[in-house]
């Protein structure tokens, strides 16, 4: 497996993947190709043989010394292979690299496979937000790095 930047042609990849798992975003491949440029944004994609396997986003924010996981995906095909852990252990080490302190990601409550994924890449629950999507209670977990 690869894990790389992303780069502007996989914007249409991604975009997809944002619509059928995040419908409650607004995003367009525009959107996209301009995190992928922009430095405050980390996109990381996993590759197998050429095949997209699935992606990490960061928002980066300097002036606090931390970074928001914004979402982490994986091909459900490829699921189950480390390819989630992966990705959030790359997503870590380049903000150990940027000399950043924390990571933070906000999940819904009910989701248990992704809590697992958190949980073993060693973030931790803070509190419950005061955000609700899709009628759903959201958490903020993280870990200091």
């Amino acid at each position: 497996m690869n894990i790389e930047k992303a780069k502007t042609e996989h914007s249409e990849w991604i975009d997809g993947i944002i619509k059928e798992e995040f419908p409650y975003t607004t995003f367009t491949p525009k959107h996209i190709q301009e995190r992928i440029n922009n430095q405050k944004y980390l996109i990381l994609v996993a590759k197998q043989e050429n095949i997209f396997t699935g992606f990490i986003e960061l928002e980066i924010f300097p002036e606090k010394k931390e970074a928001r996981l914004n979402a982490v995906f994986v091909e459900d095909a490829w699921r189950a292979q480390k390819i989630g852990t992966k990705l959030v252990e790359q997503a870590i080490n380049e903000c150990k690299h940027k000399k950043l302190q924390k990571i933070f990601l906000l999940v819904k409550e009910n989701n248990e496979g992704a809590k697992h994924l958190y949980t073993n890449t060693g973030f931790k629950f803070e509190k419950i937000h005061d955000k609700i999507i899709e009628g759903t209670t959201i958490e903020q977990w993280g870990q200091k790095i």
